[in-house]
């Protein structure tokens, strides 16, 4: 009875479980350790999203790696059919990628194993040809866990990677950003920025998710982006600054009610070079619903032409420099509220 009870004990306590597993490439049944959901302790969350636990790690364990051919792939997926097409060449590479010695990876990791497993679900996933948000999810976590072996030099190598396949992801597939919501995937592109030293680009990543229309679901996200949002500011002012470039200002919008609209995806390729510098200013701005709209649907019309995002921002800026260069001279004087301001305008816009 004794034994028995001590035998339970130590299963309680023990962090792992295993989980059976059939690689989907040579169809080696076998089991790798899992991380019991119990024993996870969260110390701390780090602003690109990695969390650090206290203990054991499930991180280190979220890829799975079959001992046989070494496929990888993350627990979540590692079971799915492979298209046949890239099976063959998929089984030819992998014999070429086998370690030597063979490394076991389906029992206690290190850091080194970890990330390891992490390499090898990488080239896996680049020989199956999966999507880019799914790359983008493998090279952020073995970012994570090279910063956890202190190699800042592998660290940005793949940050930078993360960074390019999630804007791959934005813009051309969304949906394949794993579980996370446009305003999630936009401030985390944002901090990848900051992190891979744009900070000028990640503030208008930040501009992105402040004035998203569903940012208020979000209130986590929302305090992490504007603490960000002051960091890569400052960060910004340090920078040298290139001919034309300029940081967009936060402009503060008017939520409106959610519908299944979806705006076009954002680009790094919107910057547009001005004849000459012009310095910008920080001035909040209240819009209702459906001049939003209006603007969305123009930022729309130019992204569905030429692939190249011009956001709202940059709409209104535009729509201002028309207004000035051609009403300067005759400017509105005889008003007294927004309507009358109004109308005054569309006389003069109709003599134009």
């Amino acid at each position: 009875m004794r034994n028995r009870l001590w035998g339970d004990f130590m299963t309680a306590n023990n962090p792992f479980f295993e989980k059976k597993f059939a690689c989907p490439v040579c169809k080696t049944n076998f089991t790798s350790l899992a991380v019991r959901s119990s024993r996870v302790y969260v110390e701390r969350k780090e602003s690109d999203l990695h969390v650090i636990y206290r203990g054991v790690s499930p991180l280190h364990y979220s890829i799975i790696v079959c001992p046989a051919c070494y496929y990888a792939a993350s627990n979540n997926g590692f079971s799915q059919e492979i298209n046949p097409i890239l099976l063959e060449k998929l089984i030819q590479a992998l014999y070429q990628l086998r370690p030597e010695p063979a490394i076991e990876y389906n029992q206690e990791r290190d850091l080194e194993k970890a990330l390891g497993s992490f390499k090898l679900a990488i080239r896996s996933g680049q020989l199956k040809q999966v999507r880019a948000g799914e790359l983008a999810g493998l090279f952020l976590g073995a970012a994570w866990v090279a910063r956890e072996t202190q190699n800042q030099e592998l660290e940005n190598v793949y940050l930078k990677e993360a960074l390019t396949h999630y804007l791959e992801a934005y813009n051309k597939d969304f949906q394949s950003i794993g579980n996370m919501s446009d305003v999630q995937a936009t401030y985390l592109i944002g901090e990848l920025y900051r992190r891979n030293g744009d900070s000028k680009e990640a503030v208008n990543w930040f501009n992105k998710v402040i004035v998203h229309k569903y940012i208020k679901k979000y209130p986590q996200i929302e305090k992490l982006t504007r603490e960000q949002w002051a960091l890569a500011r400052e960060q910004a002012q340090l920078q040298p600054v290139s001919e034309g470039a300029t940081v967009q200002p936060a402009v503060q919008l008017e939520e409106r009610p959610e519908n299944n609209t979806h705006t076009a995806p954002a680009s790094n390729a919107n910057k547009i070079a001005s004849p000459q510098r012009r310095p910008s200013m920080q001035m909040p701005a209240h819009l209702y619903a459906d001049q939003i709209d209006w603007l969305t649907r123009i930022v729309n019309n130019g992204y569905n032409s030429t692939k190249t995002l011009v956001s709202k921002e940059q709409v209104l800026r535009a729509l201002l420099d028309a207004v000035i260069k051609n009403l300067d001279k005759n400017l509105p004087e005889q008003f007294s509220n927004e309507e009358e301001l109004k109308a005054l305008f569309g006389e003069l816009l109709t003599r134009t």
